[in-house]
């Protein structure tokens, strides 16, 4: 099952990067609950049901005149939970930005039901029941670097 959770996340990501927001659309659960675990974001959520998620990413597409997410690493399965980390690079109105982002995906029955955005890599492996601690953290992405 954590395959085909990761394969859903690299899905989303996919749609993200192609502006395919019918496709991402579809891998969200009609009643997913969305919110962005970081303090400085202009609105933090939570976002409830799938039309409330959209509305939040259309918002943020229209913000800028590009953008793309870079995926840093493999995304982590644990358990029903992916774990993403990547650079957020956005262009056109107002500076650009290359933003590292970190969220977790609750996934089931093959849809995304929970997305969860943080600002720190080591708070999203966190939350999703990888690590207890910010060292158990890097410890945890040592080993994971290591193993083949």
């Amino acid at each position: 099952m954590s395959h085909q959770n990761v394969e859903v996340a690299r899905k989303a990501i996919g749609a993200w990067n192609a502006g395919d927001m019918d496709q991402l659309r579809e891998l969200y659960d009609s009643e997913a609950v969305m919110r962005y675990a970081v303090s400085n974001w202009p609105e933090t959520g939570p976002f409830l049901g799938r039309d409330a998620i959209m509305r939040q990413f259309s918002w943020l597409r229209d913000t800028w005149d590009a953008d793309s997410l870079d995926v840093v690493g493999d995304p982590v399965a644990a358990g029903d939970r992916v774990v993403v980390r990547a650079i957020w690079r956005a262009a056109g109105r107002g500076p650009d930005t290359d933003l590292e982002i970190a969220w977790v995906y609750t996934l089931r029955r093959g849809l995304i039901v929970s997305a969860e955005f943080f600002q720190d890599h080591a708070e999203a492996l966190e939350a999703a029941g990888c690590c207890d601690s910010e060292s158990t953290a890097f410890a945890w992405l040592e080993l994971r670097r290591r193993s083949p």
